[in-house]
């Protein structure tokens, strides 16, 4: 089974909440605001994509992790997946992939600008 083609879709889906969430709360508000409704629910569409792309990539190297590593994804990624990262790569290649899960999170901020510029378009 090709394992590679979920984490793939669970980007591409996270991609997807992170520019339409905005862009439905400027259609339907006239402003986006942190914290806000739209907000919270974006952030509970995306926390299972998150977690599914790491339960594929766990399975994939074959970790197994305990439920401090599992809720920690979900409640605190920012320190979570950097060491998950780590014990599963090792010191470089754990770095590099913490760097190019910044690069995603960069990216899935820019779309949430995005998204919300677009909307401007529409009010």
């Amino acid at each position: 089974m090709d394992l590679k083609a979920p984490k793939t879709i669970a980007l591409i889906l996270l991609g997807v909440v992170s520019l339409v969430g905005p862009f439905i709360e400027m259609l339907t508000t006239g402003k986006v605001e942190d914290f806000s409704n739209f907000d919270v629910a974006a952030t509970v569409v995306a926390l299972p994509l998150v977690f599914w792309w790491y339960h594929v990539d766990k399975r994939e190297r074959d970790y197994q992790a305990g439920p401090l590593m599992n809720a920690g994804i979900l409640v605190l990624a920012v320190v979570a997946f950097p060491i998950y990262f780590v014990r599963t790569r090792g010191w470089k290649r754990g770095a590099i992939a913490t760097l190019l899960a910044l690069g995603v999170f960069a990216i899935l901020l820019g779309l949430s600008e995005l998204g919300e510029w677009i909307g401007t378009f529409f009010i």
